[in-house]
């Protein structure tokens, strides 16, 4: 079934694809350290959340965090966004209507989203994946790793389209972080990529 890029149900099926892969298991075998993973929003965003379903998948994704995490948002690009749209990072993120926000958003240029972006953490550990799942604006920023880049360059990743070597080396994704160790456990991020890519993004 296909799902919206970091949505709820994508997070629970690259954990559960995580879970049985021995691809991973052996790559990532002594794989330490978090990866923070940057997504700014880009012009993608304004086609894919103008459609009902990836707004749903979109506020899946918020209601994963918790009140807390998602106030750390406010007074930033993403929770000025958010404001514009009508709502309050601290709102109940089951009262909002999903065709009133997609509405919202098709009315939405692309001046609207400059220096929004979204948090997300992906730890492997030795052979699995200890957690992966959104985040607040100012957790992990000590993580041994960050990926940065926009919406539209994560989705192509995410659809195995590109892998995350070729986007970095184009210079359409940053990796900050301890490099050596990186080039040395590309196997892992290998085995990752090719987790995302079994998932169909709608």
């Amino acid at each position: 079934m296909a799902v919206v890029f970091a949505s709820k149900e994508w997070y629970e099926q690259v954990r559960e694809l995580a879970e049985k892969s021995e691809d991973l298991k052996k790559a990532a075998a002594d794989w330490e350290g978090a990866i923070r993973c940057v997504i700014t929003i880009d012009e993608e965003v304004l086609k894919d959340y103008a459609k009902e379903e990836n707004v749903k998948g979109f506020l899946s994704m918020v209601g994963m965090m918790s009140k807390e995490q998602r106030m750390t948002y406010e007074g930033a690009a993403l929770g000025n966004l958010m404001k514009k749209l009508g709502y309050s990072m601290d709102a109940d993120v089951e009262t909002i209507a999903p065709a009133d926000a997609a509405n919202a958003f098709s009315k939405l240029t692309i001046d609207d989203l400059q220096g929004a972006e979204t948090y997300a953490i992906f730890e492997p550990y030795h052979g699995t994946l200890k957690q992966i799942c959104p985040i607040g604006a100012d957790e992990y920023k000590d993580a041994r790793f960050t990926l940065r880049g926009p919406y539209s360059v994560w989705k192509a990743l995410c659809s195995g389209k590109q892998s995350s070597v070729q986007l970095v080396m184009s210079g359409k994704m940053k990796l900050e972080g301890d490099m050596s160790y990186m080039m040395k456990h590309m196997a892992a991020m290998n085995a990752l990529t090719k987790l995302y890519s079994q998932i169909e993004l709608v």
